[in-house]
């Protein structure tokens, strides 16, 4: 019996392909954007790891998630590592559960891909930014299987340059923007969806603002920036 569950268990697995047989239908949650959906046929997968590569920090990124945030607020939504404080009052104007999010700090890979799998087996929502020591392709691959055998989706933010890396997440997106509320999305690695396929995408006023660096306040005397804070539109 507990062979026959186990066998049962792996069957079910949005990651398991049966020769000569339907491939299971794929779940997916709502990305907030209806041409993001057809692009990925149907949302962000779950049951996987999802790996979102942007140009540059700061381009929208993080806004691309809040609608997935916002739907997902009953559940824990764990932040590991994120390159910036998150600016609290713009995440409740964006309909966020504020005590339904925790930030949490590694202080080496080991520790920052215990945190990251941990949160993945608990059901919680994963947001994790790579350390500057880049996961190994084998980490990468437990942090897929735990979201396959959880039924969770997570994510991860990788810089551009991972690209030139193997990857075992289930899909992977580079981001580019070239003006402020719009961005480029292209598919890197999907199944189903050709390399290359590209989705110009408007992100409302979810966006994150920039300000020209010229433009903060400085101190003339020290030469550094006074309180920068990278905050939402509200």
């Amino acid at each position: 019996m507990a062979n026959t569950e186990i066998i049962s268990n792996l069957l079910t697995r949005q990651d398991t392909w049966r020769g000569r047989s339907r491939r299971l239908p794929r779940r997916t949650i709502y990305t907030g954007h209806q041409s993001l959906d057809l692009l990925l046929q149907g949302g962000w997968p779950v049951a996987a790891l999802t790996e979102l590569l942007p140009q540059q920090l700061g381009i929208g990124e993080l806004s691309l998630l809040l609608p997935v945030i916002k739907k997902h607020g009953s559940q824990l939504c764990l932040w590991l590592d994120p390159p910036y404080q998150p600016y609290a009052p713009a995440l409740s104007a964006a309909g966020i559960a504020l005590d339904k999010l925790l930030v949490v700090r590694s202080k080496n890979p080991r520790e920052w891909l215990w945190a990251a799998e941990q949160s993945i087996r608990s059901g919680a929502l994963l947001l994790a930014w790579a350390r500057p020591q880049a996961p190994s392709y084998a980490d990468l691959r437990k942090l897929q299987l735990a979201a396959a055998d959880s039924s969770s989706a997570a994510f991860l933010f990788s810089p551009v340059k991972a690209l030139g890396a193997p990857s075992p997440v289930a899909l992977r997106l580079e981001l580019e923007s070239s003006e402020v509320n719009q961005m480029l999305l292209t598919v890197r690695k999907m199944r189903g969806v050709a390399s290359g396929a590209q989705l110009q995408l408007s992100l409302g006023e979810s966006c994150t603002q920039r300000t020209n660096l010229a433009q903060l306040p400085a101190d003339r005397h020290h030469g550094y920036i006074n309180n920068p804070v990278l905050r939402l539109k509200s």
